[in-house]
């Protein structure tokens, strides 16, 4: 439709576009969803609509993406690599770069770095490598009141194990698993293969493990009911090479979304040493887990688990309270996890066991696939456990927050070693400029849309802000952050007989941009629907659908 003068109009570089996002279909969109999309845009952006030669020059470089994003999605084989490895995958930035270098060698040593970069991105995404290596010692003798029966501190045991999972075809995936350990002047290990196999509406799963005196069979099959309902079935047979016997048993697993908000679960296990009966419910906020609690009958162990999370979006940080109360005493624990770099994160916990007056803590340090924890056993003896919670717990929390306050510009330069996310903190300038020229370019459709909604009673959009959110304090909604943009305009012009869908993440949407790269985003769009008032919030990789009636003010002050 543009002819062949917008050749010189191709980006000078393959930036990473959501296709999806410029034609505002869903992931699943089908090709006559795509084609209308497409046909629906280019009535807006059409370089012909426009007279001004600096309204024309912007409307063909939203026209270039958005045939770009049409070609691409309506090709199968380029559609695939799209899903999968997204615009680089489409090997024309390797194209560019050989046409902007002047050293052939250069060109040639630059490019195949990055298709083995790229291919050992490749595999570790189809391997998943995984290890966790884990040491456990103990200081409690450090804390003893009697200096003849202090002790210095040991070594408790040390266990390493690895993983590796692959896809074998589109259905198939094998993985192994291994574990070794020592403790106590003992060595034990394990390991395991596990098939998983994707049987129409069926997902089956096969474990065989081998440790030192058992031989275990697991098949796991799992299945949905019904849309909201699933269905797992899980025996076990295992051999007990010390007592030279066969022990059988079955877990079956009814899990059911009760509320948009709400999960429940019941599981019966049934094994001959003995059976329970555990039901959980899970109660979530932003497709996060919020609360969790537990009960568990059996003859063994009956227990009571309570489980509480505080997240703090800002820093990317979880706080997990959580309580077992059992038929031989209480457990709580607490466990702080926050995020120290783009690829790592860093967890301390307590937990706590009385009436032993079992008090340890643990440090996990997870970086890419990698984790290694350290525990550390505070206290083992009911006569040392104020002074292990004194000089293990308290001394060492205030001397660490005293050392932040007095030493805090070296302590942000630290912090700062591992933040490797400057670039993406700062506006990109040119989408920005980019963002303000399409919506003066859709201003006019926009206006056009308000006018017809106007007049049968139907969506106007009031006003709409999407960016930065901020969850500080003890609020139990968010609010918009200081970092926010205006995008009335956009809504208004991509409202369709009375309906408003928007299926991914925002910022790629025409007429968006991110003004708080790395930070949470929501969108709060207040409009009027029938002559009454709504009002919603949605993060960013929510979903928005408008109008619904649970957005009406009326129902919230009644």
């Amino acid at each position: 439709m543009c002819g062949d003068e917008d050749g010189d109009l191709l980006l000078d570089e393959e930036e990473e576009i959501d296709f999806y996002a410029i034609l505002n279909v869903p992931k699943d969109a089908t090709d006559d969803e795509i084609i209308k999309a497409y046909r629906k845009r280019c009535l807006m952006f059409h370089p012909d609509r426009f007279t001004d030669n600096d309204e024309k020059k912007d409307a063909e470089r939203v026209f270039v993406k958005l045939r770009r994003a049409h070609e691409v999605l309506l090709d199968p084989k380029q559609r695939a690599i799209y899903d999968a490895l997204g615009v680089q995958g489409l090997d024309t930035q390797g194209w560019e770069l050989v046409s902007r270098s002047a050293n052939p060698e250069n060109i040639r040593k630059e490019y195949e770095f990055l298709q083995r970069l790229k291919e050992r991105e490749l595999m570790l995404q189809r391997v998943h490598p995984t290890s966790t290596f884990m040491i456990k010692t103990t200081v409690a003798g450090m804390f003893q009141e009697n200096e003849e029966d202090r002790y210095p501190p040991q070594l408790l045991g040390i266990s390493l194990s690895q993983s590796v999972d692959c896809a074998f075809t589109g259905v198939d995936r094998f993985g192994l698993s291994g574990r070794v350990k020592t403790g106590n002047g003992r060595g034990d290990g394990s390991v395991s293969a596990v098939w998983k196999r994707v049987a129409g509406n069926v997902n089956l799963e096969n474990t065989v493990s081998l440790s030192a005196d058992s031989v275990s069979l697991t098949c796991r099959a799992a299945r949905n009911v019904f849309t909201r309902a699933a269905v797992i079935v899980q025996p076990q047979l295992q051999y007990n090479m010390l007592h030279e016997a066969f022990i059988p048993s079955i877990a079956l697993i009814y899990s059911m979304k009760l509320h948009p908000r709400w999960q429940g679960s019941i599981v019966l296990n049934i094994s001959p040493i003995a059976n329970a009966l555990t039901t959980t419910m899970v109660h979530t906020e932003n497709n996060h887990a919020k609360a969790v609690g537990s009960l568990t009958l059996s003859p063994v162990n009956s227990n009571v688990r309570l489980v509480y999370f505080i997240r703090k979006p800002e820093n990317d940080a979880v706080t997990e309270m959580s309580v077992q109360m059992t038929t031989y005493g209480i457990n709580p624990a607490i466990i702080m996890d926050r995020r120290l770099s783009r690829y790592s994160r860093l967890s301390c916990s307590f937990h706590f066991s009385f009436p032993s007056c079992l008090l340890y803590t643990k440090f996990k340090l997870k970086a890419g696939q990698s984790t290694f924890d350290w525990q550390i056993v505070l206290c083992d003896d009911k006569e040392a456990l104020s002074r292990s919670v004194l000089y293990g717990v308290a001394i060492p929390y205030f001397t660490f927050q005293l050392a932040k306050m007095i030493f805090r510009p070296w302590w942000e330069r630290f912090k700062m070693m591992f933040e490797d996310n400057s670039r993406e903190q700062e506006v990109d300038v040119a989408k920005k400029e980019e963002a303000a020229n399409i919506v003066n370019l859709m201003r006019a459709t926009a206006e056009r849309i308000k006018r017809d909604e106007e007049s049968k009673n139907g969506v106007i959009i009031e006003s709409a802000r999407y960016g930065q959110c901020d969850i500080s304090g003890t609020r139990a909604y968010p609010l918009a952050g200081e970092r926010t943009i205006d995008v009335t305009v956009p809504l208004q012009a991509m409202v369709n007989d009375s309906q408003l869908r928007v299926y991914t993440v925002k910022s790629q949407l025409p007429g968006f941009y991110d003004p708080c790269p790395g930070d949470p985003k929501m969108l709060t769009v207040r409009y009027f629907f029938r002559g009454e008032e709504h009002s919603c919030t949605v993060a960013d990789e929510m979903p928005l659908m408008i109008p619904l009636r649970a957005h009406r003010l009326t129902n919230e002050k009644t």
